[in-house]
């Protein structure tokens, strides 16, 4: 009888495989825009042969004429074909919004259901980011598509990196940015320079219920992204080209009236433009140079800013294989980019190169997975920012109007002496200098070789038992050398060379144990423990000449006063967590977590800091029945509190050796009794589907507390330290967002799709340290503003100097007309945060035709800036046109929304000129800030691309598997825009106070070009 039952299971389990008699192949994609489709899964119907698609949306499967493949996908509605004599078949798989048991990547790149998850998390397309390639930084291709992220830009060009909060800021003297997370792996660094060609995936974990696992650096939420993998079964050769022109948006409002000067006077040697009005007439040549002194005409040159500008180009060229079976899979990308920007001579060149293997050994009892990522960048001239003498946007904003182009661009002569000189009418100017001077003798270059990797073996001990060890690297070195030639005013007058090394590096360690039980129908549980050892080392060498003994010879060996620095920081962390999640009918889930830390930056008594969360969500529409009008609807809430550390040697006083052989100690007292910071975070949320999901909402309210903060204080210096770092504060931040979604239009050749998010904050200082009611976290620009913390207040209250005014609230004259000012910077000009955020996203779907477009929406806040302060003292604004002859009353023609008044409280009458109210008011070294501050608030086209996929009927018969080409936009235009400037470009991204202050800002840049796409 045993013999009979085994021949039958035989004959059974071998009769799908007696009646293979092709091959099938074929292409899946996504319906609504032509897209491969990776990860379908393509089933025998009745067997159990089956495949997956690969990330070209390729498989190839054995089946007999007459079966019936099966095609299904998350998302996407189910779909039968039926075997014919073809043996290619192709299919276009349609949406189906009724498909939500979606999976997403979640902490230590586990993957789980989306509905199972009790905290708010956000998946982003990733389709377009390799097509419309975000400028700068690959994080900026998040803006405008993530519910209650805020993202700022740097303005060093094209290159640099971007600050990235969630949920608004709170670290008082730390980062309040999120921590990324590639491949389940956190980095020391950003991801600016991985390649969107190699992404696979991007989720945005919000705030520390979503983070917990990843610890204190995840207090702030985390970015999670999959790069791409191998494939089985098949090997496939994909090439993606990007050619895209930049090009700038100054959006300052010149005059062009009156040129060089100053009283009404010409005066060829000024810097400002208060001179007579521009009639054509010969003037004398501004010029120093001996050999140019002929006249030049007197006339306006509208286009002399504008002029400095070129046109950007980024052209990104890719090459990706994938190839594979069951048991082995290897992913190779490559990407060569060059970028050109709208500054001369600011050029990036980057060649990014991956291999990524996953191997499945002895039986799929372990698994090896492997990366190498090897990325190098050689920036040329990385813009200087702010108030830098080195910033060429100071010098170009700054030309009088009656500059010529021609006339600038001959930045040199050759003086008598026989030396090179910076030709500049106003020589030797402390704060001046010709803008082409500084673009062509102002240099440096930067090399930076990055490289991350990591190696993975997990063991499957049992079915449901598994054990992962890991360990990772994020390693950085960068060299760069800055040179300024001889006659650089104030930077380097005899020239000047310098050079610095740094090394960064992120060294990570970590394992975990996993079981999953499934107890009966309806119970199941899974339960993890795991630790981490993370490694961080940066260190650096510089030096600085310090002036060049030979001229515009740049070596170390040509120092007129050789100095050098060293620094040196290290800091280790070890962990242990666990971690589980029991499961009621897969519609009830409860989450807990829990993880210790032990930081060698803290006491040794308080070096240990315990954090844990837990959650509950809840399908309803799962458990009961709902009104038909419901199709879904989830419950969810959750409650965390993660610890932090902070920096090294915070508890221990440091010293430096300077020139001389002397020991300088360091003036922050050390704090032994440090405690680490804490964030506490509530959190509930509801999901829900409407109209047979054609309609959709996700709401989430949330609520912050970051308590026993470390930070720096002023103390008396008569002590012998001017700080004292302490633990204290409580920043409350709380809010809600919004996601909703729809399908207003779905067939089977036209398809609609809408998405809306909105997200708005609320930030308070509960408490500072001590009896402290303010803190100045940062100076700022010293001339312009203060950015100061205020129990009670908002975070980021922005102070500066203001207007006097009486006890009925009106701004007080002097008496020759100009404003009555105060002394200090006591004045709140405002606040930076938003009073709300938004994104609309529309995609258009018609057969092979596609076309979505991204309106990214930021209301309330406002920004101060000094450019515009010190544009207004040159007199290069058009509004200092008004009153030049003498006729400016403050309060009626300039200022007219305000209500000013004499010393007797009568109505303002007294005139005065132009030059001597905005030099009152504006200029460098005192601005009244109040009277620079803007709102920043805009609408801007974020966003836009238009493909066309060749339908397959075109090229079945010829080698590729796939074409498109794509027209792309980024930063196009604003819809509005209150400011006078970009309110996302910021001097810092790095720097805590760096919100609502702009100081040289380079314009707003759009991008428009193609993007082609084609694969065998």
């Amino acid at each position: 009888m045993k013999n009979i039952l085994m021949f039958l299971v035989l004959i059974m389990g071998t009769h799908p495989i007696l009646a293979q008699d092709k091959t099938v192949t074929g292409t899946v994609t996504d319906a609504n825009d032509g897209m491969p489709l990776p990860g379908v899964n393509v089933l025998v119907q009745g067997s159990t042969t089956g495949t997956q698609s690969d990330f070209d949306g390729n498989y190839t499967i054995e089946a007999s004429t007459g079966d019936i493949l099966i095609f299904s996908y998350i998302g996407m509605k189910s779909q039968n074909v039926t075997v014919g004599a073809n043996s290619t078949i192709n299919l276009g798989m349609q949406e189906d919004a009724s498909e939500l048991d979606e999976v997403v990547v979640t902490a230590l790149g586990i993957k789980r259901q989306k509905k199972s998850l009790t905290y708010a998390t956000q998946g982003v397309d990733t389709k377009s980011i390799d097509e419309a390639r975000p400028q700068q930084d690959l994080v900026n291709s998040l803006q405008g598509k993530v519910a209650g992220l805020s993202i700022q830009t740097s303005g060093n060009g094209v290159s640099g990196s971007s600050k990235v909060v969630l949920r608004g800021n709170r670290s008082i003297a730390g980062s309040s940015q999120a921590l990324y997370v590639v491949d389940g792996v956190p980095l020391g660094g950003d991801i600016s320079n991985l390649s969107p060609d190699d992404i696979a995936s991007i989720n945005v974990l919000k705030g520390a219920n979503a983070a917990a696992l990843y610890g204190a650096r995840a207090n702030n939420g985390a970015i999670i992204v999959t790069t791409k993998t191998g494939t089985s079964d098949v090997t496939t050769i994909d090439f993606s080209s990007t050619l895209t022109a930049d090009t700038g948006r100054i959006m300052y409002d010149y005059q062009n009236e009156y040129g060089q000067g100053s009283g009404g006077l010409f005066n060829n040697a000024s810097t400002g433009s208060w001179g007579p009005r521009m009639d054509g007439s010969s003037v004398a040549n501004w010029s120093p140079s001996p050999d140019i002194n002929s006249a030049t005409p007197y006339t306006a040159q509208p286009n002399n800013v504008t002029d400095f500008m070129q046109t950007g180009f980024n052209m990104a060229n890719n090459v990706s294989i994938r190839s594979g079976n069951d048991k082995n899979r290897t992913f190779f990308g490559y990407t060569n980019e060059n970028r050109k920007g709208i500054v001369a001579g600011n050029e990036l060149k980057r060649h990014n190169v991956t291999l990524k293997i996953d191997n499945k050994l002895f039986n799929d009892k372990l698994e090896l997975s492997a990366k190498a990522n090897y990325i190098r960048t050689e920036t040329d001239n990385i813009l200087e920012t702010g108030e830098s003498f080195a910033n060429p946007w100071r010098h170009a904003y700054r030309l009088p109007r009656n500059i010529r182009t021609s006339d600038a661009e001959v930045f040199e002569y050759l003086a008598l002496d026989g030396s090179t000189k910076q030709n500049y009418w106003k020589p030797k100017d402390n704060g001046g200098a010709n803008p082409y001077w500084t673009t062509n003798r102002n240099l440096n270059n930067s090399i930076n070789n990055r490289v991350i990797g990591y190696a993975s073996l997990k063991y499957n001990i049992l079915d449901n038992l598994s054990l992962m060890v890991r360990t990772a690297v994020d390693n950085s070195t960068t060299f760069r050398e800055d040179i300024d030639y001889n006659d650089t005013y104030v930077l380097a007058d005899n020239g000047n060379y310098e050079t610095r090394n740094s090394i960064d590096l992120e060294w990570n360690s970590d394992f975990l144990l996993s079981y999953d039980k499934q107890i009966n129908d309806d119970f199941n549980f899974n339960i993890n423990f795991g630790g981490n050892s993370r490694m961080a080392e940066d260190k650096f060498v510089s030096t600085n000449n310090k002036g060049l003994n030979a001229p515009n010879i740049f070596a170390i060996s040509n120092a007129l006063n050789l100095a050098s620095e060293q620094d040196y920081n290290k800091k280790k962390v070890n962990s242990l967590y666990t971690f589980g999640q029991v499961g009621y009918k897969d519609a009830l889930f409860l989450d807990l977590t829990y993880r210790s830390d032990w930081s060698s930056t803290l006491p040794v008594d308080n070096n240990r800091f315990d954090y844990y969360s837990a959650g509950l969500s809840t399908v309803i529409s799962d458990l009961v029945k709902l009104p038909e009008v419901i199709s879904y609807l989830k419950l969810r809430g959750s409650y965390a509190e993660v610890g932090n550390d902070t920096d090294p040697y915070k508890i221990f006083r440091t010293a430096s050796s300077v020139a001389g052989g002397f020991i300088q100690l360091d003036p922050a007292l050390p704090n032994t009794n440090l405690k680490p910071e804490r964030t506490q975070s509530l959190e509930f949320g509801v999901d829900a589907r409407f109209l047979d999901n054609r309609l959709g909402i996700d709401l989430t309210y949330y609520k912050s507390n970051s308590i026993d903060q470390l930070f720096p204080v002023s103390v008396d210096p008569a002590f012998g330290f001017s700080t004292r770092f302490v633990n204290g504060g409580d920043i409350q931040n709380k809010g809600v967002e919004a996601i909703l979604t729809g399908t207003p239009i779905q067939t089977n050749d036209f398809s609609w799709n809408v998405s809306v998010n909105f997200s708005k904050n609320e930030s308070e200082v509960l408490r500072l340290s001590g009896g402290l009611e303010t803190l100045i976290l940062d100076a700022g620009n010293p001339f312009f503003r203060q950015f100061e913390l205020e129990i009670g207040e908002p975070w980021g209250n922005m102070y500066s100097r203001g207007f006097e005014r009486d006890d009925q609230n009106r701004v007080i004259v002097n008496a020759d007309g100009t404003p009555s000012v105060t002394d200090g910077k006591s004045v709140l000009i405002g606040n930076y945060n938003p009073d709300w955020l938004g994104g609309i996203s529309n995609s258009f779907r018609y057969k092979n035709l596609s076309l979505s477009f991204l309106i990214d929406i930021r209301q309330g806040g406002v920004i101060g800036s000094l450019t515009n302060a010190i544009l207004a003292s040159d007199g290069a604004l058009d509004v200092t046109t008004i009153g030049r002859d003498g006729t400016l009353v403050f309060g009626d023609n300039v200022f007219g929304d305000l209500e000013v008044v004499k010393a007797d409280g009568t109505p303002n009458d007294i005139q005065t000129n132009a030059e001597t109210f905005w030099a009152s008011i504006g200029g460098r070294n005192a601005p009244v800030g109040e009277a620079f501050v803007e709102d920043a608030s805009n609408i801007r086209m974020r966003e836009i691309t238009l493909g066309y996929s060749l339908p397959s009927s075109l090229i079945d018969k010829t080698p590729f598997r796939n074409i498109k080409l794509t027209l792309v936009g980024r930063n196009l235009f604003f819809f509005s825009n209150s400011a006078s400037v970009d309110p996302e470009v910021i001097v810092d991204p790095t720097l805590t106070s760096a919100d609502g202050y702009e100081s040289f800002s380079p314009p707003s840049t759009r991008s428009l070009g193609l993007n082609l796409k084609f694969g065998f």
